[in-house]
């Protein structure tokens, strides 16, 4: 497959000039035989052999050249000179001024001129070449330098053999390049010229930005510029592989779930016998079947993933599988070899190649649908959102994936076809998929954060009643950052949600109820609510609101607020709620002997409150916009906190 030669290099501002004598000397030096065209074929001569063996120990980088491997192929003397020549050329900025290099490139033979010089940029008139040597010699900061290059009959048969195919494609993708560099696209310059040499024609490129900014071009990012600029050159030839790479995708993936679906009626059919593809299945079977909350395999512990990436390296043994893989690695490595100069001489394992990451889910459902008893087939518990269930599939497969990728690194073409997929049904009326897309535009996790566009699909799913998107609409109003804050209206929706069931809207209202906050004060609606919320039936409200709505009821109990004093029943909530985790719950546990205090503690703390409201401002709302956490950050948040010596939550969570 034809491939493209990229070398970046970048010369400090004060870049030396007291190498200039090596080049002299080894052009000139005694003995070096100078290069004539009649005699190319005939084989390197001794001297220009000692002098590859030194420019290779001086410039080890020069082995990945074109130049090098028909040298490497052919040792004659057309070749020894053209790889000379090119190693030369390549490292010419570290021995001269970065002046001198730019009139290099722009004036040297062979280079395509128009005008008095073969310099060109973005603009379209040609840049004036004494004035770019000048503010490149001036420049205080780093200027980085590349040649890309293509062999004679990949340059010829694309059309890459003349500068304005060239310079079309560095103007197409300047912002792209730019955005490598770490850099506004405004503030970021280039300068190229294009050498029409026998073997190799190539490009020389000259970057630089603006002294304000301070241009970082990573390994990785000279990767994305040369996989960019490949995938452009080479488009029609790759657009063909891709193809054939989908397909033979496809092929593996219907291939692993048949031999996997054999395994298990295997495994049902002959329990006695356990080979080791069986037992695992059946270990992970064991795992899942019970498991609440979303079955990804981004939200799983260590030990299940471990089993699932086991199946994966066992089924990936069996011949056929195998052979598919090795089939599709091929295609892969096709692609692969225009953009980068090394690739792993064998396939990684299945289980670690990104692209066939759905693979783990396939497991985890398989193992899940057809291993696990019959009746435990229609439970849904491990749903978060009950609308789940009747979402249309292809949604709920976009937003199942949507949310595995949070945690995990999924290719950016699958995340944008979910999110393509998911937001075409929104627009087509889909509530559920409209509560969804609300939620990504006010987390602004995939897509810029815009509070308009969430609360705009939020409201189109609340008008079909989705009891979620009436909740999140009443926590978009009671956002005190957001341009929709108003009390009154967030109270509204926690109300109407809580009227179609929803247990975080029904622990919402009741703390609006508690505090005055879009609601007159009502102790006794508040305690209602709790009482409701405490007894939910739905798996997340009981995870994640049932604890803290127990610990509310219980505190009311306590102080007789909007229900009778009862000790012993604020007693009987707050250890429930312990047990479920909520360290509050246990800390007033603990304080039982002061509990007589807190009816007194309450009105000064209340008379407090109202003397500070006395002298509130209209100084504007500074605390910062909330943002998503994933869980491995937050996971990471509370690991610190806890070194710190601060309990898991000092605070209750805003649910």
């Amino acid at each position: 497959m034809a491939k493209l030669i990229t070398k970046w290099r970048y010369l400090k501002p004060d870049a030396a000039r007291h190498a200039q004598a090596y080049i002299r000397y080894i052009a000139t030096r005694e003995g070096v035989e100078k290069y004539v065209e009649e005699n190319g074929a005939r084989p390197a001569a001794q001297a220009q052999r000692v002098l590859v063996e030194k420019l290779l120990r001086d410039f080890p980088d020069a082995r990945r050249s074109f130049e090098y491997e028909d040298y490497v192929r052919r040792p004659t003397a057309r070749n020894a000179s053209e790889f000379i020549t090119r190693t030369l050329e390549e490292h010419l900025e570290l021995f001269d001024a970065r002046s001198n290099y730019v009139s290099y490139i722009a004036q040297r033979p062979r280079v395509q001129r128009s005008g008095a010089h073969g310099l060109f940029t973005q603009e379209e008139d040609a840049p004036d070449l004494n004035a770019v040597a000048q503010t490149v010699s001036e420049h205080d900061g780093n200027i980085w330098t590349c040649i890309l290059s293509l062999r004679r009959e990949d340059a010829a048969r694309l059309s890459y053999d003349k500068a304005d195919a060239w310079r079309t494609l560095l103007r197409a993708n300047a912002a792209e390049i730019a955005a490598r560099f770490n850099v506004p696209v405004g503030s970021f310059h280039w300068y190229g010229a294009f050498h029409n040499e026998a073997h190799h024609p190539h490009v020389h490129l000259v970057c630089y930005a603006d002294s304000v900014q301070k241009p970082a071009l990573t390994k990785e990012g000279v990767v994305q510029i040369r996989s960019l600029l490949a995938r452009q050159i080479f488009r029609d030839e790759l657009d063909a592989i891709y193809i054939r790479q989908s397909q033979s995708r496809d092929e593996l993936r219907d291939l692993f779930s048949a031999r996997l679906k054999e395994a298990v009626a295997r495994m049902q059919d002959a329990p006695a016998e356990a080979p080791v593809l069986e037992s695992l299945l059946e270990r992970l079977s064991e795992e899942v079947r019970d498991r609440k909350g979303k079955l990804q395999y981004g939200y799983l512990p260590w030990p299940v993933k471990s089993t699932v990436d086991s199946i994966i390296s066992e089924l990936e043994k069996q011949p056929q599988v195998k052979a598919a893989y090795s089939a599709w690695w091929e295609l892969r490595k096709t692609v692969l070899s225009t953009y980068r100069d090394s690739l792993p001489e064998q396939a990684p394992p299945l289980h670690t190649q990104k692209e066939f990451r759905h693979l783990k889910n396939i497991v985890l459902r398989i193992a899940k649908e057809e291993c696990s008893a019959p009746e435990q087939e229609q439970e849904f518990d491990a749903v978060q959102d009950p609308q789940d269930c009747g979402a249309q599939h292809a949604v709920y497969d976009a937003k199942r994936l949507l949310d595995a990728a949070r945690e995990e690194e999924y290719p950016d073409e699958d995340v944008q076809a979910a999110l393509r997929t998911l937001l075409a049904a929104a627009e087509r009326g889909n509530a559920y998929a409209q509560y969804q897309a609300g939620k990504l535009y006010r987390e602004g996790y995939f897509l810029p954060r815009d509070d308009a566009r969430a609360k705009m699909f939020f409201e189109r799913a609340a008008k079909q009643d989705n009891s979620f998107a009436e909740y999140a609409l009443g926590k978009l109003h009671a956002d005190e950052t957001s341009p929709f804050f108003d009390e009154t209206k967030a109270a509204d929706w926690f109300e109407r949600a809580a009227e179609h069931g929803n247990g975080f809207a029904k622990y919402r209202l009741a703390k609006c109820f508690l505090s005055g906050k879009g609601r007159a004060v009502d102790a006794g609606s508040a305690a209602r609510l709790f009482a409701e919320a405490a007894q939910a039936s739905d798996a997340s409200v009981r995870r994640s609101v049932t604890p803290w709505a127990k610990y509310q009821l219980g505190k009311l109990y306590i102080r007789g607020n909007g229900v009778p004093k009862d000790w012993a029943k604020a007693e009987e909530l707050l250890r429930s709620a312990a047990q479920d985790g909520n360290e509050f719950a246990q800390r007033l546990l603990q304080r039982r002997a002061q509990w007589h205090r807190l009816g007194p503690m309450d009105a000064a703390l209340g008379v407090l409150g109202n003397l500070c409201r006395m002298f509130e401002t209209s100084v504007p709302c500074i605390r910062p916009r909330c943002m998503y956490l994933d869980r491995k950050r937050r996971r990471e948040l509370e690991q610190k906190q806890r070194a710190l010596g601060h309990a898991e939550n000092d605070f209750e969570p805003q649910m």
